[in-house]
């Protein structure tokens, strides 16, 4: 297995289950061993997730205390990236579901050469290497 890259674009699914307690600790073992990165469009869907769709707002101090150990980028200082990066997301070969939504995280790591964690599989296909938790854990643990 490879190693990862020294920087991972954090998707919002990603932080959601950190916030809820389920990967705070591999949150913290990763964040020793690498860059945490995300957009501030991934961090307002957290949000949102959190406050809307589940309906614990309480949660939103322990999203904005792991915050703290992330570089934040403006999703709009993508945009000259997202374009091809929805085109290519489009034509993803592991979701088949024509998702765009997550091309701010996917043109992030194109621009600062990032491998991307997320629970998703949209990004197969898309240029970069994605992490699940367990495989990421696994080869930070076997580097």
């Amino acid at each position: 297995m490879r190693t990862p890259a020294p920087h991972l674009v954090v998707d919002a699914n990603i932080l959601i289950a950190a916030a809820r307690g389920r990967s705070a600790d591999a949150m913290r073992i990763v964040a020793a061993q690498v860059t945490l990165i995300t957009t501030d469009r991934a961090m307002e869907e957290a949000s949102r997730r959190l406050v809307l769709g589940m309906k614990r707002p309480e949660l939103i101090g322990v999203l904005n205390i792991l915050a703290q150990s992330f570089e934040v980028f403006s999703a709009a200082s993508l945009a000259d990236d997202v374009a091809l990066a929805q085109r290519v997301l489009r034509d993803a070969v592991a979701s088949r579901n024509g998702s765009a939504d997550d091309a701010h995280l996917l043109a992030l790591a194109w621009n600062i050469d990032a491998d991307i964690w997320s629970a998703d599989r949209d990004f197969a296909g898309a240029g970069v290497a994605s992490w699940s938790t367990p495989n990421l854990l696994r080869a930070l643990r076997d580097s």
